[in-house]
């Protein structure tokens, strides 16, 4: 425990930044889910390809700025268990695969990486129903009247596997990449950028953490376009038109090709910077 820290400490820690990263960053995400979620060269139900500029109007347009928050509270639930699991079981794997030894400040790539795999693993089983819940409320597309009404309705009518876990495989895929490569390029960051003798640093870690979440999100979106469109198809369409993350990829290339796949792209980057 003295050379990895309190599991405890950890786990209150990665709940605690996961909550205000999210809330402070939702009104990205919102406009992300409504740019991602929809043909972008069709009219799926009256609603045309939409751009950055014209999902926000769009949102303000009809519930106002509030509706930028709209499914914060699905978000806060899952994100707050999610990321004190995800950030505990990424120290203690790290320090059990030899990647944080008290003295040590050499660069262990594989242990990183190993662990970001790990940690991923256990918080999207915590985060996914409450992700998919959020993207529905976000959409506005039906009226729920609020997170268990969603929970409640989506239940009823596609279970708990295809209702709340649709997106998880994917984003199991999506997620394992980019904590990976998070992980890894945030440790390279922290080394290429903290001045020599010097062991710590908020700014360099501000630095270091914002330039891998933007490499992460930019390389992983065609799988968070995947994601979207699974988890909120039902909605969006009425119709179950993916069948699984491989199919949905598949759909989106022949369709709509490659700009589907960069649809929200810059939201995405923001929120993860």
């Amino acid at each position: 425990e003295e050379d990895w820290g309190s599991p405890l400490s950890h786990l209150m820690a990665g709940a605690m930044a996961g909550t205000v990263e999210h809330c402070g960053m939702f009104p990205l995400d919102t406009i992300k889910t409504h740019v991602q979620a929809f043909n972008v060269h069709g009219n799926i139900h009256g609603v045309k390809s939409i751009t950055l500029r014209s999902a926000t109007e769009n949102i303000i347009s009809k519930r106002g700025a509030i509706g930028l928050f709209r499914g914060l509270n699905a978000m806060v639930a899952g994100a707050a268990p999610a990321h004190a699991v995800y950030f505990a079981t990424y120290e203690a794997f790290k320090g059990l695969f030899g990647g944080k030894k008290k003295g040590d400040t050499s660069y262990h790539p594989v242990a990183y990486f190993s662990a970001g795999v790990i940690a991923t693993v256990f918080s999207e089983a915590v985060f996914t129903p409450m992700d998919t819940v959020k993207q529905k409320l976000q959409l506005g597309i039906k009226d729920y009247n609020g997170v268990i009404d969603c929970c409640r309705k989506t239940y009823k009518q596609r279970g708990i596997w295809r209702g709340f876990y649709a997106g998880y495989t994917t984003t199991l895929v999506m997620n394992v990449p980019y904590s990976g490569t998070y992980f890894a390029s945030y440790e390279f960051l922290k080394r290429l950028l903290l001045p020599e003798g010097v062991d710590h640093s908020n700014f360099v870690n501000c630095v270091a953490g914002g330039g891998a979440g933007i490499l992460s999100a930019a390389l992983t979106n065609p799988l968070d376009v995947a994601r979207t469109r699974l988890q909120t198809q039902s909605d969006v369409t009425g119709v179950i038109k993916y069948n699984n993350m491989h199919h949905a990829l598949k759909v989106l290339w022949k369709e709509e090709g490659f700009s589907a796949l960069t649809a929200g792209i810059v939201p995405r980057m923001l929120f993860h910077s």
